[in-house]
């Protein structure tokens, strides 16, 4: 049984690389073991979104029953947890009895300092399971639009519900969810448009499961977008970086991908959580730090390659997405390498 306390950080990545024997690897805000041994085979990762929003994957089967002891903190963050396949029980230490938590089924934890959580991964069961966890008081003070639009909305749900003790709430079976969670679980792309679509699919499942919880929220109806339209639209990413210097707009984009400019507004919003407008940007915001990262460019000449002629207007969109302008992005950059 692996015994660890309840953490903020990537911790429990490092308490379980040593427990499966598995090399580390951290960096950037996200933690990755790899584990390949007579204990298990597959991967266990934990990344920051941002303040007060943490990711676990557990993309893992393994061979032999894994059970965890956590003691809970008083900082009692949510976990949003989905299985996209497999199952596992789980229970507070509280309770005598396990509860199952079923394939693609929703569930919703917040803790409390007095007790513990119990749970196993049953042996040789191949598990693709993603967790949102949300610290509700870290978010109160972040000021990005989608951390103030998660606070507010989690805030609404549960402020009438008696939250002194542990809390927990299993949902229904949920194919909803699962789109988004399955993006989480088997995305591996470092790049990019990769790590863009993984921010959209988390932001995504995240609301998928409050709008189960609370019925509210933005619903898809699939015969609005099928699967093939929407396998078109994850395309969106690499277009736009391969055109940067031209000016898309939602008609071309549309003509471009055979789709109606609805169909592309309700896709990108599906899959990226944004609208088409703020997707270009943050490719172009995206590709701009990067540039500022690997090259020596300079800002008019990052904001000349990502396909801007306004030096204030890049440096406005730059710093309304990372928090800092451009100018001192590179300047910080430099002083690091010096």
């Amino acid at each position: 049984m692996l015994k660890i306390k309840e953490d903020s950080g990537s911790e429990h990545v490092r308490a379980m690389a040593k427990y499966f024997n598995s090399k580390l690897d951290k960096g950037n805000d996200a933690s990755t073991i790899a584990i390949s041994n007579d204990q298990a085979n597959g991967f266990i990762s934990s990344y920051r979104l941002f303040n007060g929003l943490r990711v676990w994957v557990y993309n893992v089967t393994f061979l032999k029953d894994f059970e965890v002891d956590m003691g809970l903190s008083e900082d009692r963050p949510y976990y949003f947890c989905y299985n996209v396949k497999g199952h596992f029980l789980h229970r507070f230490g509280i309770e005598d009895d396990f509860v199952e938590v079923l394939q693609n089924q929703n569930m919703i934890v917040r803790g409390s300092p007095d007790t513990s959580v119990h749970i196993t991964f049953p042996a040789n069961v191949k598990l693709e399971i993603a967790v949102i966890v949300v610290d509700i008081n870290l978010l109160g003070s972040i000021k990005t639009r989608n951390a103030k639009r998660i606070h507010l909305k989690l805030e609404a749900i549960f402020e009438k519900s008696s939250q002194d003790g542990p809390y927990r709430h299993l949902g229904k079976i949920d194919s909803q969810t699962e789109k988004y969670a399955s993006i989480v679980c088997e995305n591996n792309d470092v790049d990019l448009v990769g790590g863009l679509l993984t921010e959209g699919a988390v932001l995504n499942m995240l609301a998928s499961q409050i709008r189960s919880y609370s019925t509210d929220g933005f619903v898809l109806d699939p015969k609005i977008l099928s699967r093939y339209e929407l396998s078109k639209i994850t395309s969106l990413g690499a277009h736009v970086l391969s055109n940067l210097e031209t000016v898309l707009t939602i008609d071309e984009l549309s003509d471009f991908f055979k789709l109606s400019p609805k169909k592309l507004q309700i896709g990108v919003k599906y899959l990226y959580g944004d609208t088409v407008g703020r997707y270009i940007s943050n490719i172009r915001m995206g590709h701009a730090r990067h540039l500022f990262i690997t090259t020596d460019y300079n800002v008019s000449e990052v904001c000349h390659l990502i396909g801007l002629s306004s030096k204030s207007y890049f440096s406005k969109k730059f710093k309304n997405r990372y928090g800092v302008s451009p100018s001192l992005y590179r300047e910080t950059l430099y002083e690091e390498t010096s």
